[in-house]
């Protein structure tokens, strides 16, 4: 897990980065840019399914990171979401290289904390690869 010291007076979020989306690059660049996050293999088996991770995020009040889409089709899982009560982001471009996912989610932090304060969970969004963070459905 990364820690970082958010500035006086605000609280950074503190970033689940799924299973599907986690790299050595990218657990670099957030450590790099002082982004809090945990990766899905601290907390859980690869196996352990969607649903249940989710609901252990929610307890944890952690945000999530994902390159998985379906989540918010899949109505099991979108179900999840909503008990679970979380934010989650999900990057539109799956066939981008290691090194270009990082650098996107490094770029697009700041508006993932903006849409963390300005959002209350559940909330899912979208992260376009120009790191443009939009609301899809709460």
């Amino acid at each position: 897990m990364s820690t970082a010291v958010p500035p006086e007076g605000t609280a950074l979020a503190t970033l689940f980065i799924d299973r599907d989306l986690w790299s050595r690059r990218l657990d670099a660049a957030l450590r790099e840019a002082g982004i809090p996050f945990v990766a899905h293999r601290d907390l859980f088996a690869h196996d352990t399914s969607d649903v249940e991770w989710i609901a252990e995020v929610g307890r944890r009040g952690l945000v999530v990171l994902t390159r998985d889409q379906e989540i918010r089709r899949r109505p099991n899982e979108l179900a999840a979401v909503r008990a679970a009560r979380i934010h989650l982001f999900a990057l539109t471009s799956g066939n981008l290289s290691a090194g270009e996912t990082a650098a996107l989610c490094v770029a697009a932090w700041p508006a993932i904390q903006r849409a963390v304060a300005r959002h209350a969970a559940p909330a899912l969004f979208s992260i376009t690869r120009g790191a443009r963070v939009e609301w899809v459905k709460g």
